[in-house]
């Protein structure tokens, strides 16, 4: 009875064209618009304009019978039917909620096949964007039974989101098979932060741009979230951001298995930035990433970025694409992008692909100090192997770290870099004299200065901390952590 009163009460056609959010700049056929099949080659879009319409207020007393909105009284979610109420106005009353809050203060576990909050292009009616636009705090209480099986793109607990806040959600167990831009939480986000979040068990199966979290997001900022489960897709796909373009992204950690294709990351498949600069600080990934082409630990492409204070633990392997490749942390960085403070402890893996890495499997036009790996490098002779770099080119600058991670003993490897071009610097980096076998410190380098190797006890000891830190302080030892190799004070 109650949703039929919500039903007759929201459904009215003119109503709907008043409050619709189409705009004829976006391609609401997206993803075919944005050629998903590809999106390795496809730039981030710019963010979702704000809508120019005239906000429609309405008496929600009915629908959610505690509450009125307010930051001090937000819209209470004490249950399914209230979630679903929420996707109702949103999705087919065109009501974005800009400017209202709501409070979920009880677990709610669904019964039934989800269908998003908020949609991205035409739905069946011929309407436009429905995002939802407002604050939902989930109280740390939790969502579970969340199932969609569904190939229309832009799947999640919100299919849109844009200018919202989302914050202490816990998610369980989210069952997703689906298409393109897909995640946990949202298909898509844009304008928005996230806070707080957990994604526990999840396991996702989708097409292009898909992740735990988010399969896309511009402008955003993401602090304190946690992953765990699998995800699986083709290009994009990522523990927790698919494709980020002018974001931020703060103490984030992954323990999914992330299996993909091309651009494939820990945490976020491709990051770039349009006028200003990205930036990811404190992120730690712990699950496999795994893929053919550009796989990284914690991001497969980088531009316009600035990455600091994060590391690697998982295995990382590429395979089967020669124009590809394999970094610990980062299998492609460039254009003006910044990395300070990495490191990798995982085993990377990289199969005819061009160029592979403990830390970078390329970097180009890119500063790079303060970084470290001692994690294996394997794979055939074929790829550029280095112990933390496998080709440095372009107008970049690697400075101040070392390799302790074993390097196949071929004529492409070397235990600091595979390649390094005549426009390209290395200094002050320096490699464990074990670990290369026969093979050079550059495997081939144009006028570079060689990198000094120490002994492993040397290495371990107080006197190399020094010469890592020069004037700073940013290098420590302590025996516990990573094999008695120096680190820094916040890896664990």
């Amino acid at each position: 009875m109650r949703l039929a009163k919500i039903l007759s009460a929201a459904i009215v056609p003119m109503f709907l064209l008043a409050c619709g959010d189409d705009n004829p700049s976006i391609n609401v056929n997206s993803p075919n618009g944005e050629n998903p099949q590809d999106s390795s080659k496809v730039e981030p879009p710019p963010n979702i304009p704000d809508s120019a319409l005239t906000p429609i207020t309405r008496d929600y007393s009915k629908i959610w019978t505690a509450g009125e909105g307010t930051a001090e009284n937000p819209y209470q979610i004490a249950n399914e039917q209230d979630l679903r109420n929420l996707a109702f106005y949103v999705n087919d009353s065109s009501m974005n909620f800009k400017d209202k809050f709501f409070k979920q203060t009880a677990d709610i576990a669904l019964s039934s096949a989800w269908s998003p909050i908020g949609v991205y292009g035409k739905n069946s009616l011929g309407y436009g964007n429905r995002p939802f636009s407002g604050t939902y705090d989930g109280g740390s209480k939790t969502i579970s039974g969340l199932s969609i099986s569904d190939t229309t793109a832009y799947s999640g607990l919100f299919g849109l989101i844009r200018g919202a806040h989302v914050s202490n959600l816990v998610i369980k167990g989210a069952k997703m098979n689906v298409g393109s831009y897909a995640g946990v939480l949202a298909g898509m986000m844009d304008s928005s932060v996230v806070e707080n979040c957990t994604i526990d068990g999840a396991e996702v199966k989708g097409k292009d741009r898909v992740a735990g979290l988010t399969g896309e997001a511009t402008y955003v900022t993401v602090t304190n979230v946690a992953i765990s489960g699998s995800v699986s897709g083709e290009n994009s796909v990522a523990g927790i951001i698919g494709r980020m373009q002018n974001g931020t992204l703060t103490t984030l950690s992954n323990k999914a298995a992330v299996t993909g294709k091309s651009t494939v990351g820990g945490i976020v498949g491709a990051s770039a930035s349009v006028g200003g600069e990205s930036v990811i600080t404190s992120v730690l990934n712990y699950g496999t990433v795994t893929g053919t082409k550009d796989v990284g630990g914690l991001a497969a492409t980088m531009s316009m970025t600035k990455m600091e204070r994060s590391g690697n633990y998982g295995e990382v392997t590429a395979n089967e694409n020669a124009m590809g490749a394999a970094g610990g942390v980062v299998a492609v960085v460039s254009n003006k992008s910044s990395v300070n403070e990495v490191f990798n402890a995982g085993v990377v893996t990289a199969t005819k692909v061009q160029a592979a890495g403990g830390v970078f499997g390329s970097m180009k036009s890119v500063t790079a100090t303060n970084v470290f790996n001692i994690g294996e490098i394997a794979g055939d002779a074929a790829t550029f192997k280095g112990g933390l770099v496998g080709i440095v080119d372009g107008t970049s600058d690697l400075s101040s770290g070392y390799n302790a991670g074993k390097i196949p003993n071929d004529n492409k490897s070397g235990t600091v870099a595979g390649r390094v071009t005549s426009t390209a610097t290395v200094k002050n980096v320096y490699f464990d004299k074990t670990v290369g076998g026969s093979c050079l410190v550059i495997a081939e380098t144009m006028n570079s200065e060689l990198p000094t190797g120490f002994a492993t006890e040397e290495m371990k000891a107080a006197t190399f901390v020094t010469t890592l830190n020069g004037a700073g302080s940013v290098w420590a030892i302590d025996p516990a952590k990573f094999g008695g190799y120096p680190s820094f004070s916040w890896a664990k």
